[in-house]
């Protein structure tokens, strides 16, 4: 009989108490309390934050650093540390997620019929885009279309599966029409997804997105320029619907890359504050200034490609789980700023869903024995497993990666670790074949979840084709269980579906959870007050920005 990661001691709870690359929180700290001091990261994902302290005074303007160029300021097409910093600022969205991972009304108000399969949101009537223009129903129906039915790259079109229609059916109202409930979708519309921008305009600028046509939005901060491969410059929009409250006046983003480049600018102060800052770095950073450790959706994952080999065998992924030592890679290569992975997605992420979870964190003498017997099962392949990495982006995957590679190598399995160009490893995400020009077996990723929904990352697991189901995983029963929970309106109904298809999928692990990651923030001690947790990407954090004195 196989050996299965359920044979484990595994901890079922209820309700557990709150953890491009791919795109938090109870109320603690920063916003009910002192905030925890930031020289370490606690050992439980609880205790991570929501905010830093408020800020104090204005500022003029602040240097932020993004992990990445933004490829398209576009939100239809926003998923990443570029673009999604940036855009999250400018551009609002229908519904509003919070930094405690509550959805809330936005640019609207929602309205559902009994079983929610008609949507009504009505804009807010003080709403107004940039240039003045009142945010309408046809701007909210078109920006929607884009999403659903895009022309371009399709970021978000997977979780719009259940439409059948968006129309205006009113000067400030858009209705979406469902063949089924689907709870996700509604606070996808908290995201880029929802996002909604003015219609005529971008009709009008066919290269919308790029540094010669940027977006029209009606966010609290407005586009200035954006010199490509320097730096992108957004302002303080002084006639906000909503009102003026914002206390930086402009703020300036660059994208330097590497480990040692983003460290020697952040102590320099060449750079003010950075989200996901370097975790090489985090020791010289806290001598600098202040790294906070926020609630996260974000957890590093091995993920396989398609290629056919032992890592296609759920037996030799399970083995690999329990051979590496993840608490030591927390440690090590995220420098404190992660916690071993022991469940499928981020603890905070689960809600009502009960989630399997492993005790251990590998590389026990027990876990190495299993490990080695589901080796033996698997028929003790002598197939290299090819992991690749883009070694320029970040060291903690390198790190990650190599050190797979020893705990496979001490469970007989023959592992190898392979530097690639940044190019090939996005060809990773990009083309199902992506692993051929490389021979890789599977890659690292930092991968986020879009909102606090464990479904927002079975529903990739669950769809074979799904263009970010790299490895092509699948399974019929868990498929099962995951459409259905999609379907229904009923959130008891759906917090059980969801623990089966947790359960069995834990299972078979399709990617393999490595480490937890906060979502970490750098701030010099001149400037405070964006939230901690893991919203920076659709929340309009810059205006919470200011002095720290």
């Amino acid at each position: 009989m196989n050996v299965r990661l359920s044979t484990l001691p595994v901890v079922r709870r209820r309700r557990p108490i709150l953890a491009l690359i791919a795109a938090g929180m109870v109320t603690i700290s920063g916003c009910a309390g002192g905030t925890p001091s930031p020289a370490s990261a606690p050992a439980d994902a609880s205790q991570w934050i929501t905010s830093t302290p408020p800020a104090k005074g204005a500022l003029d303007s602040v240097s932020w650093n993004l992990m990445l160029e933004p490829a398209k300021l576009d939100p239809a097409e926003s998923a990443n540390y570029g673009e999604s910093v940036v855009l999250s600022n400018l551009c609002e969205s229908l519904q509003t997620l919070n930094p405690d991972f509550s959805i809330s009304d936005g640019l609207a108000r929602l309205a559902a019929n009994e079983d929610r399969t008609k949507l009504v949101y009505t804009i807010d009537p003080k709403a107004r885009f940039w240039d003045g223009k009142p945010v309408t129903g046809e701007d909210a129906a078109y920006s929607l279309t884009r999403v659903w039915k895009p022309t371009g790259v399709p970021y978000w079109s997977t979780y719009f599966s259940a439409v059948t229609g968006i129309h205006a059916t009113g000067e400030r109202e858009v209705t979406l029409t469902l063949r089924h409930a689907d709870l996700l979708l509604e606070k996808l519309l908290a995201t880029s997804a929802g996002a909604v921008v003015e219609k005529a305009y971008s009709k009008a600028h066919p290269a919308f997105g790029t540094p010669k046509d940027p977006p029209m939005c009606s966010g609290p901060y407005r586009f200035v320029s954006w010199k490509a491969g320097s730096s992108v410059t957004i302002e303080r929009n002084d006639a906000y619907w909503r009102g003026v409250t914002a206390k930086t006046k402009k703020i300036v983003f660059s994208f330097l890359q590497g480990d040692a480049t983003q460290t020697t600018a952040l102590t320099g102060d060449a750079v003010q504050g950075m989200f996901q800052p370097p975790f090489t770095g985090l020791g010289r950073l806290k001598e600098h200034g202040n790294v906070y450790y926020g609630k996260t959706l974000l957890t590093f994952y091995l993920v396989p490609s398609k290629k056919p080999g032992p890592l296609q065998d759920a037996r030799i992924r399970q083995a690999l789980f329990l051979a590496l030592d993840r608490k030591a890679v927390a440690g090590t290569a995220f420098s404190g700023a992660a916690l071993p992975g022991r469940s499928l997605v981020p603890s905070t992420a689960y809600g009502g869903v009960t989630p399997a979870r492993s005790e251990g964190t590998g590389g026990s003498p027990a876990e190495l024995e299993q490990a080695k017997e589901l080796v033996r099962q698997a028929g003790s392949p002598k197939q290299p497993i090819v992991l690749v990495a883009a070694t320029g982006i970040t060291e903690s995957m390198n790190q990650t990666l190599q050190a797979l590679v020893e705990a496979g190598k001490a469970i007989g399995l023959n592992m190898v670790f392979k530097p690639i160009t940044l190019g090939q490893y996005y060809g990773m995400f990009g083309d199902p074949k992506g692993w051929k020009a490389v021979d890789g077996d599977g890659f690292g990723s930092q991968w986020n979840l879009p909102v606090a929904d464990p479904l927002a990352q079975f529903h990739i697991w669950g769809a074979p084709d799904d263009p970010s189901n790299y490895g092509g995983f699948t399974d019929r029963q868990a498929s099962e269980l995951i459409k259905r929970a999609r379907a229904t309106s009923d959130t008891g109904t759906r917090d059980e579906l969801l623990s089966q298809a947790d359960r069995r999928l834990f299972d078979q692990l399709p990617w393999l959870p490595i480490v937890e990651v906060s979502s970490t923030v750098y701030l010099n001690r001149e400037v405070t007050g964006p939230p901690a947790s893991f919203v920076n990407w659709f929340y309009p954090w810059a205006a919470h920005l200011g002095a720290a004195k």
